[in-house]
């Protein structure tokens, strides 16, 4: 398992994206190297994915020999793979895949946010809001046909609809009577708006919580993030000009389904996967790699899936234990898939500009500061106030500690950690240093004569 780290926004060490840049060069083309570098060097959608790709590409060398968008058809494959003792020979393309298109279709984020845009304007800090959102009926469930969908209006429309005349009358109500419940209900046919706004007085602020059906849940066997993914790589490895095994990897770009419970009203990876493969002959494997996230660790799931009728086959038992081996080399994880965007769409960049807040580890006399966060200290880009909380035993600075024992800085040493995106300084420190505290008549050794 890997530690899950804060304020960093790759999904693996950049560090060790740019060697596996670095080392896929060998044998990728510079025109996909450029590629990769603008992808990876900008906020969109498609970042995860490349992350994902040339980080699995450059696993995948250790094992074998593998070519990279050869020129077999019509359409290039992302990976040919043939390992070092001669038992196992596949293509396969790497997809990502997310929720993106259903959060689309059901904007509560966007709806979360714009609430409280509007209650930070009207300066309303004397109670919390919270708002339910119902959905459509009756709730759809696996073999309906019909996807879960929240009674919300499009981002453009929530102007129009929602945050109009009529809520500002509400929040002048509210401020009216500060000291009782208001509500807020939206009810709109055409299109279906249901939504109630409630403001709670004397308990937090903002939009604190919300009530909402669970949009991403797969009701659909075969119309679903992960199903059309694999549908649109299956008909490019149609065309690529591969008469071997071929195959999908499909890896965590954030979406439910890599951590879908099994329940009577969705449909499992499983389902979806075998179905696929059902529709699929020309495609003898999925595998999927999902992240999971337990006690502050992330670590992946590997699933291997192979058509029926393949699964006696000696190559299916050697793919097996090639994924098993490729997850074990990933680098370590940072962040879940989710955090990764979101942090990035806040930063508005793909490198950390923000105040960077890393590890420390404190003893008696010695410090381990974060190399990123002192040099935004001493750059000034990090407040020496936040900094000093952030080091406090108690309610007392550990610095102010060294001070009150008169200590001084003895040595300085530096951890260097090519695999993380951060190194350590190590500070440590004497106590009673004279340069410091007051004169004071030296102790008398065993060896020295008394007079």
């Amino acid at each position: 398992m890997r530690k899950c780290y804060e304020w960093i926004m790759a999904l693996f060490p950049r560090r060790v994206v740019q060697r596996c840049l670095n080392e896929l060069g060998a044998f990728v083309s510079r025109a996909v190297l450029h590629d990769w570098v603008q992808r990876l060097n900008q906020v969109k959608d498609d970042y995860l994915a490349t992350e994902w790709e040339v980080v699995l590409l450059w696993i995948f060398a250790r094992f074998g020999n593998i070519q990279h968008e050869p020129p077999l058809g019509r359409r290039p494959i992302d990976l040919v793979f043939d390992a070092d003792d001669g038992n196992l020979h596949f293509a396969a393309d790497i997809a990502a895949i997310s929720d993106e298109p259903l959060h689309e279709r059901n904007p509560i984020d966007p709806f979360r946010d714009a609430l409280n845009k509007r209650i930070e304007k009207a300066r309303i800090h004397t109670g919390r809001f919270i708002f339910q959102v119902q959905e459509e009926q009756p709730i759809p469930h696996r073999g309906t046909g019909r996807k879960r969908r929240l009674l919300l209006p499009p981002v453009k429309e929530f102007a129009a609809y929602v945050f109009n005349a009529a809520f500002d009358e509400y929040i002048k109500s509210i401020r009216r009577e500060p000291s009782r419940v208001h509500y807020y209900p939206v009810q709109h046919q055409k299109p279906d708006i249901d939504i109630t706004i409630e403001y709670q007085p004397g308990v937090g602020r903002g939009a604190a919580s919300a009530v909402y059906g669970s949009y991403t849940s797969t009701t659909v066997i075969d119309n679903n993030p992960l199903f059309n993914a694999l549908k649109s790589k299956a008909d490019q490895l149609r065309r690529s000009g591969y008469d071997g095994i071929r195959g999908i990897i499909v890896c965590d770009r954030g979406s439910r389904i890599f951590n879908e419970m099994s329940n009577w009203a969705t449909y499992r990876m499983e389902d979806v996967v075998h179905e696929f493969l059902r529709q699929n002959s020309s495609v003898a494997f999925v595998t999927t790699m999902g992240v999971r996230w337990r006690n502050s660790y992330l670590y992946v799931v590997p699933r291997v899936f192979v058509r029926r009728g393949y699964s006696g086959k000696a190559w299916v038992a050697t793919l097996n234990d090639l994924i098993t081996r490729v997850v074990q080399c990933l680098p370590q994880l940072q962040q879940t898939p989710e955090n990764v965007l979101s942090e990035m769409r806040w930063n508005r960049s793909t490198i950390q500009t923000k105040p960077y807040f890393g590890e420390s580890i404190m003893s008696a006399n010695e410090i381990r500061i974060s190399a990123r966060e002192l040099l935004d200290l001493l750059s000034g880009r990090l407040d020496q106030k936040r900094f000093l909380e952030r080091h406090a035993v108690g309610q007392t600075n550990f610095f102010n500690l060294v001070q009150s024992r008169r200590g001084m800085i003895s040595a300085v040493g530096f951890e260097h950690r090519p695999d993380e995106d951060d190194d350590l300084v190590i500070l440590q420190f004497s106590e009673g240093d004279p340069a410091v505290s007051p004169f004071k008549v030296p102790e008398l050794s065993k060896s020295t004569d008394e007079f």
